[in-house]
């Protein structure tokens, strides 16, 4: 068995510094302290506990993990505890892991490095039990895990009774007329929403009637999260009954309920697990809230710890598990004749706008959402969805087919002063610059996105950005730290630059670093040019280069394009497929998966990518500005038909656009609103940190605009960028060299300019 003084030799240091880190009497190094908990866990070396609990001076600190700093329950647990142990003296340590599972294991690690006591821990990862058994039972630490149990392991464990619970309410619901039976719950590796879900099933089965999995969904257990999974999925299917697992899901829930227009209770019986408390006043009339004391569950676990604390070499881990008073409560009949789903105003089928989108996640949610504007306007909106690259090419062809028009249309910002020189646009700055229409609501630049000289002609309806996502809990692991710096005599940090970028590119790609935790560094998108262009641009743009100059002169042969197109074959060097293979989405997922390390993507996957790492456990997502700080400005605006004589309802629909509640509603719903206040509200940046990011993002984002010359043609942004696609194409599939390609490409270029009028002619 490892010995102290083996921990101290293999990581190069005293005995007595061992001893300090451990014990946590004397500050020690950051890095000296890596290099010994390093040592601790090769050697697998486990304190004597025992020896410790002789001492005259054992510890008196007991450490506590939260997985939510925000979440009320959690605080009266909290409080629980510290009414508990205060009076024993012991000092309690409090430390929060913001769901994220590798801030959790470092927690943990910083507690078992201060010799506390013990640890009563609330764990976001209950199904990582090899952690759990390797850094806290192994080293007979006196542990008790509350509301969440890990899996295979035997622990103390406090919990309440959510089966048994769940059980009765659907049970009785069954019992008082109630069928469409929805439940809204935690994540399903969570044991206490698990056994919610079991108790929610075996009532069905108990009842003999099939359970509809529509009227059932998980959340990340955030007000936000339940409002999107209601409002998109179980909403729809005309619940007459939900149950929720806490009142922050509740809360989300009751927002989805409200904007579908369906009340509570006339509509929809809810019911939810609450917090005991004598002050009702915050509860919502026709809610119905069971009763359960957080403060009793936390006191409980704090005193089975002081149990298995007084006999640490015998205690046999026990389970305490806490009544719910729904039992003696006794739930409403279902209504006889259910009200109408909600109160719609008449539509009138002459107030109908015909809507042409682009097929993605915020046009998707503005669509869902606009059901609450037409209950309020009357106005019926009639949607049509597109994938990108047919967007144009359908709004040119309702040119000529008056039985296609539309009011409004989507259009991609590159488009802008082409499709107002084929007068596609109707010009509406007297609706943007008069007094009732709020451009304050809105980001500048988003605004500037639907500028054309001194004329507004769109609303712009879809912002974000392009930014840089990274496995976090990879660039803070202790070993791939030390193994990067031994390699490059650096720091590991999110890259500044595209040099930067390919060095970690290569560090995290196994075919260059057997030891590296992912299969490739990165992944580059280029299936259509929509998606290629974007990412050579940044590359250009970083490296100084261009496309023309301020003469509008084509000048794609340049040293410092040849720069950029030389970091680009360098970063294919660490991805999986040639970009002509890989759409967005396979980036995404790949990322998603843990096979790549760092992706550069659109804010509008910001969401499903947080969202499917966490699922995952595989770690933990950072978000940075792109390297080189030269982002593309992406965006979608809205424009108005000039040929649409509907302009007054459109202007009702854009200002509803612009309220902050829609704003919110469409982040929420994964959508990158173009308006300010979800980028500055607190609790969105809490769940979406992405934002900032974002905003800051804004102040260097580069317009993908073509050349402007008075009294010539615009050349179509499309035909400019395909061009400079088909440099990287001739690189590698005609295999001609970088200065080859550039110089046939200018030509090229060069003609399609010459056909438009250009160059302008120079100044005298």
């Amino acid at each position: 068995m490892a010995t102290l003084k083996d921990v101290a030799k293999d990581a190069g240091v005293s005995i007595a510094t061992v001893s300090c880190c451990l014990s946590g009497k004397k500050p020690v190094k950051a890095e000296t302290k890596m290099r010994i908990m390093d040592s601790i866990e090769k050697l697998k070396y486990i304190p004597n506990i025992s020896a410790r609990n002789l001492k005259a001076d054992a510890s008196n600190q007991i450490g506590i993990v939260l997985s939510d700093i925000d979440n009320l329950y959690q605080a009266e647990i909290f409080k629980g505890i510290s009414s508990c142990l205060q009076p024993l003296n012991y000092n309690v340590s409090v430390a929060y892991s913001g769901n994220a599972p590798d801030i959790e294991c470092g927690i943990i690690d910083n507690f078992i490095s201060q010799n506390v006591a013990g640890l009563l821990v609330i764990t976001c990862q209950p199904q990582n039990s090899e952690f759990f058994r390797g850094r806290i039972l192994d080293y007979n630490i006196p542990v008790v895990f509350i509301d969440r149990k890990p899996e295979n392991i035997f622990v103390n464990y406090a919990g309440f009774q959510n089966y048994e619970t769940t059980y009765h309410i659907t049970q009785s619901l069954f019992e008082r007329g109630y069928r469409n039976i929805g439940l809204v719950c935690g994540p399903f590796h969570f044991s206490s929403e698990r056994e919610c879900i079991d108790g929610y099933r075996d009532a069905f089965l108990h009842n003999r009637t099939n359970l509809d999995r529509k009227l059932f969904c998980t959340t990340n257990m955030s007000k936000e999260d339940a409002f999107k999974a209601v409002l998109t999925s179980i909403s729809k299917y005309q619940p007459d009954a939900i149950i929720t697992t806490s009142e922050n899901i509740a809360a989300g829930t009751i927002e989805a309920l409200s904007t579908k227009g369906l009340k509570i209770p006339e509509n929809v019986a809810l019911i939810t697990f609450s917090e005991e408390s004598w002050n009702k006043g915050y509860r919502l009339p026709g809610v119905i809230y069971t009763s359960r004391s957080a403060f009793h569950l936390g006191s409980s676990a704090a005193q089975l710890l002081i149990r298995n604390i007084n006999a640490p070499a015998l205690f046999e881990p026990n389970i305490i598990l806490s009544e719910d008073s729904i039992a003696k409560m006794v739930l409403p009949l279902k209504n006889a004749t259910r009200p109408a789903l909600h109160t719609q105003q008449v539509m009138n089928k002459a107030k109908t706008l015909k809507v042409l989108m682009v097929d993605l996640a915020t046009s998707h949610s503005i669509q869902l959402l606009s059901d609450a504007f037409m209950k309020e306007s009357g106005i019926k909106l009639d949607f049509e969805f597109l994938p990108q690259n047919k967007i144009l090419s359908k709004i040119l062809d309702t040119i000529d087919n008056p039985k296609e028009i539309f009011d409004m249309y989507m259009y991609d910002i590159p488009w802008l002063s082409y499709m107002i020189q084929n007068s596609l646009l109707a010009d509406i700055s007297d609706f943007i610059l008069r007094s009732n229409f709020n451009r304050s609501l809105l980001f500048e630049e988003n605004l500037k996105n639907c500028r054309h000289e001194d004329g507004y002609y769109g609303m712009p309806i879809i912002g974000g950005s392009q930014i840089m996502f990274y496995r976090k809990d990879l660039f803070e692991k202790r070993e791939i730290i030390k193994d990067f710096k031994k390699n490059f005599q650096l720091s590991l940090r999110p890259p500044k630059t595209w040099t930067e970028f390919n060095g970690i590119s290569r560090f995290f790609t196994r075919e260059y670093n057997p030891q590296s935790l992912t299969a490739f560094g990165t992944s580059f998108a280029g299936i259509t040019d929509e998606e290629l262009a974007p990412e050579i641009l940044i590359r250009l743009w970083a490296y100084g280069g261009a496309l023309w100059d301020s003469y509008n002169r084509p000048c794609l042969n340049t040293p410092q394009n040849a720069k950029a197109f030389e970091s680009i074959l360098e970063t294919l060097h660490y991805t999986e497929n040639a970009p002509f293979e890989t759409s967005i989405n396979h980036t995404v997922d790949d990322f998603c998966n843990g096979k790549t390390a760092m992706l550069i993507t659109y804010t509008e996957y910001a969401a499903k990518i947080s969202q499917s790492i966490h699922n995952n456990i595989i770690g933990h997502v950072g978000y940075e500005l792109i390297p080189g700080k030269r982002p593309a400005s992406i965006g979608w605006n809205l424009g108005l038909n000039p040929t649409s004589p509907h302009a007054d309802l459109a202007y009702r629909y854009f200002n509803w656009l612009c309220q902050k509640d829609t704003s919110f509603y469409i982040t929420i719903l994964d959508g990158q609103s173009t308006a300010i206040a979800p980028y500055h509200s607190q609790e969105l940046l809490k769940l979406y940190p992405w934002l900032a990011i974002t905003e800051k993002s804004f102040h260097y984002t580069q317009r993908r605009n073509g050349p402007l010359k008075k009294n010539a043609l615009i050349i179509p942004q499309n035909q400019i960028e395909q061009i400079l696609c088909n440099v990287l194409r001739n690189i590698l599939i005609d295999n001609l060299s970088i200065a080859d390609a550039l110089t046939g490409n200018q030509d090229e270029m060069k003609r399609l300019f010459a056909a438009y009028g250009y160059p302008r002619p120079f100044c005298k």
